[in-house]
């Protein structure tokens, strides 16, 4: 048996949930006290995995499941999101606004000994070191960037992002009420609509064992 010999509905779910599941990521953390700092790669991975699942139908009617041929893809999709995925030195703090996320990375530069020249965007450290700033408002996140520092530097700057981050406080934001709603809603519709379909999946599970 096959994916697409499954319902519609099933479709949906496969593709739904793990979106819902993204959503409902993003909603917890804009519904914490605290801002939450995460790395651009966990970020980028939380994001992969989420789409994912998109591909998943059109790979198995092409591919069928000829495990030589999921291996191959498997490896291509692994080389093509290490390459892909954002390198180090980079950061995204949630729940937090574009001017607080400055006030903090500023504090925290300085808490790692750097002397800061703030120039709209960009907060300049001198000898072509900088860290830029950039906020997506919708999901309520702001990456943070460093260039010119090296491992070391990297990882005093991550610390002193997480320490300034332990005295920050957040209030929920009306995003966040938004997103998991969106969560529950993708969540519950295709599941109840999957419920129907319990034996034909029964069948495919039995079939792939």
């Amino acid at each position: 048996m096959h994916l697409s010999s499954l319902s519609i509905a099933v479709h949906v779910a496969l593709v739904a949930v793990p979106v819902a599941v993204y959503f409902l990521v993003l909603g917890m953390l804009n519904s914490r006290q605290r801002p939450q700092l995460l790395t651009a790669r966990q970020d980028f991975a939380l994001l992969v995995g989420a789409l994912a699942p998109l591909l998943l139908i059109p790979a198995q009617q092409a591919m069928g499941w000829n495990p030589w041929a999921w291996g191959a893809a498997g490896a291509g999709a692994a080389a093509l999101a290490a390459l892909l995925a954002p390198r180090r030195g980079r950061w995204v703090i949630y729940n937090m606004s574009a001017q607080g996320a400055c006030r903090l990375v500023v504090a925290a530069l300085e808490q790692a000994g750097w002397q800061v020249q703030v120039q709209a965007d960009v907060l300049e450290l001198g000898a072509d070191r900088r860290v830029r700033l950039s906020g997506f408002a919708l999901l309520r996140n702001d990456s943070v960037q460093a260039e010119g520092l090296d491992g070391v530097q990297e990882q005093a700057l991550h610390q002193a992002l997480a320490s300034q981050l332990e005295a920050a406080e957040a209030l929920p934001h009306p995003m966040a009420a938004a997103m998991l709603l969106v969560a529950a809603f993708m969540l519950c519709a295709p599941l109840a609509l999957v419920a129907r379909e319990a034996p034909e999946i029964v069948r495919l599970i039995s079939d792939l064992l």
